[in-house]
């Protein structure tokens, strides 16, 4: 069966990393999607805002209801290649509408320009209701996990023996005298937290020790 091209942009950015969502309750429980990575991906498939996708305010609109409604105009290619969507957003951040909210207006511009976005497929998955099912959320997850780097039994043998020499380290300046010689170790071992743990522990021990060491016994009375 022949790939449908007009699925092809869809197909492509329609799946959603859970790491970017989140559950909401207002008023009903919904599934909510981190606007940053969703201008992460357009931009991954348009180019930078501004040059291969963008929008604009079209229509602000302040009603009655203490609402703030924006239609923002979208567009990807070109400017004449653009459509539009309506966005809102509450003028007020409590029941009582006492409290101002500072970024309403932003609010409403970024639930258009998700709209929109979600009008060319992306995160679809969640517009389509998938991440109320428990078992394609665990799917997504394993789909987008990240692989665990493996340490080198290089670097294993380099973090042994560092630790080793701070266990016999016999003063502070030698103490710092390690740490300055090894940052490259350290920065190497950061995507490990086994070894950058082992590393922490052995310096901060073998400050303690010493500073015990140094410390004038107190005086007889």
């Amino acid at each position: 069966m022949a790939l449908n091209k007009n699925m092809s942009l869809w197909n492509t950015v329609s799946k959603t990393n859970p790491k970017v969502t989140k559950k909401v309750k207002f008023g009903r429980e919904f599934t909510a999607i981190d606007p940053h990575s969703q201008i992460m991906c357009a931009t991954e498939q348009f180019g930078p805002v501004g040059q291969g996708w963008g929008w604009e305010v079209v229509k602000e609109i302040f009603t009655p209801t203490n609402e703030f409604i924006v239609l923002v105009r979208l567009w990807a290619g070109t400017r004449e290649n653009f459509y539009e969507q309506w966005g809102q957003a509450g003028l007020y951040i409590d029941k009582n509408d006492t409290r101002k909210d500072g970024d309403f207006a932003k609010k409403a511009t970024t639930d258009a320009i998700t709209k929109c976005l979600s009008y060319l497929g992306f995160n679809a998955d969640v517009f389509l209701g998938k991440f109320d099912d428990s078992k394609y959320v665990q799917e997504m997850k394993e789909e987008f996990k990240e692989e665990i780097p493996k340490i080198s039994k290089d670097l294993v043998e380099k973090v042994n023996d560092l630790a080793k020499a701070y266990k016999d380290a016999n003063d502070i300046a030698q103490i710092d005298q390690l740490t300055n010689e090894h940052k490259e170790l350290f920065a190497s071992v950061k995507p490990f937290e086994e070894q950058t743990n082992q590393l922490r522990r052995e310096y901060s021990s073998a400050k303690k020790r010493v500073e015990l060491n140094d410390s004038p016994e107190p005086k007889a009375t």
